[in-house]
Parts: structure tokens; sequence; C-alpha cells
């Protein structure tokens, strides 16, 4: 065989590899382009880059929506007792500290509140009365889609009453001796409409429990239904 006939082969078997090469080559790269819009897709849907870890971190706020409303006030609660108005504000942490995970469908958190009252008659005489709470809690949706989420969950309250203070006109104040220690739960169900990735506005009902133990030696049980407006806004780590 010669030089020029071996040449010939060579170059008609190159190309015959490069034409079954070719639609290969052509569908990988179509596949990693594909792969490619995808990821972005879904980094548009999380919110966050590619390659970001799946934890949130965020806040959650709530508006006690039925309990601070007037009908709802005991805060005259009868000297001798802690007062029943805190204690059922307390089931509705004002704010919670927490991180979201299992694809956005988890939330745990700290919830904290303050709560507190004061009044003051003509003659100059004032009365006031304070407490806060440190409030565990989760929740889980247990049904979501893009636009909105049903969640359950629950949380543990620990609560501090301070003592009722009454002080008369010239400044002097006494306090009463009705402050306490107080632990409980509480159980609801939350509905969350989904604005963007990382604000969301909504609601929870549910009913809870307190129950306290008084400086004094007395003690109170107090429970009921609480309903609160929910603000959470989270971030990516």
């Amino acid at each position: 065989m010669t030089l020029h006939t071996t040449l010939r082969a060579l170059s008609a078997l190159t190309m015959t590899a490069i034409g079954f090469a070719t639609p290969a080559l052509a569908q990988e790269a179509s596949g990693n382009i594909e792969a490619g819009d995808d990821t972005r897709a879904s980094a548009r849907y999380s919110g966050d880059s590619p390659g970001s870890s799946d934890v949130r971190i965020g806040m959650q706020i709530r508006l006690d929506a039925m309990n601070v409303l007037g009908p709802f006030d005991t805060s005259g609660a009868p000297t001798g007792r802690p007062s029943d108005g805190i204690a059922r504000r307390l089931l509705v942490p004002l704010a919670a500290i927490g991180a979201r995970l299992v694809d956005d469908r988890l939330f745990i958190g700290a919830g904290i509140g303050f709560h507190g009252w004061s009044t003051e008659d003509d003659p100059g005489n004032e009365s006031s009365q304070s407490g806060f709470g440190l409030s565990p809690l989760a929740q889980f949706d247990v049904l979501r889609d893009d636009v909105a989420a049903l969640s359950l969950g629950g949380a543990l309250h620990i609560a501090s009453l301070s003592e009722s203070e009454d002080c008369n006109p010239d400044g002097d104040c006494m306090e009463q001796g009705d402050g306490g220690t107080g632990v409980g739960l509480s159980l609801g169900a939350g509905v969350r409409g989904l604005i963007t990735p990382g604000l969301a506005l909504g609601g929870d009902l549910g009913w809870g429990f307190l129950s306290i133990s008084g400086d004094n030696d007395n003690s109170a049980f107090v429970h009921g239904i609480y309903a609160a407006l929910l603000l959470e806004a989270t971030i990516g780590l």
C-alpha cells in the first residue's frame, strides 16, 4: 500500500468518526444547557443563587388579633392573683427568630412577648403590671404550593409576671405581691400567602393555656382561643 493510499484511508476513517461523534456532542451540550436553565429556574423560585444553602433564617412578627381588643382585656384582675389579661396575651409571642428547613416547610424558632397594663384615676392614683414570655415554637407546612401554605404547629410558653404596683398622687408606691411565673402550651394552624420567596403574610388560629404559680402561693390557670396576624421575612444563607 502506497503512502498516498494510506493517507486517504486515515482521512476517511477520521471523517466517519467525526460524523458519529457530532450528534452525541450536540446532545450532551443541549443537556448541559437545559440543566443550567433548570438550575437558574430553581434559583429564581428559591430566591437564592445556585449552590446556596437550603437553610433560611428569618423573623416572624405576630399581632394579637383578639386579646388586644377591649372586650377581651381582663387586666383588672382582683388583687392577690396574677392578671388574666397579661397571661392570655402572652400566648401570642410578638416576635420569633428562627430558621426554615426541609425545603422551607419547617420553621423552628424562639418567640418573645411583652405585655402590660396601667390605669390612673382622676385624683392621680396609678396602678400598673407587666409580664414577659419566652416561647420556643415549631410550624410545619402540611400543604404548600407556589403562592400559599397551610401549616400546623405549637409553642411552649415560659412566662413571668411582675407584681402590680399602686401609687398615690404623692408618689408613694406599694407592690401587691401578685406576681408569678408560668408554663403553658399552645397548638394551632396557620395560613401564609407567599408574596416573594422571602416574604409572606398570613395568620394563626389556635388554643393555648398558661398555668401560673403566684409569688403569694396563689395560682391561676388561663386558657382560651387566640388569633394572630403574621408577617414573615426570611433570607437564604
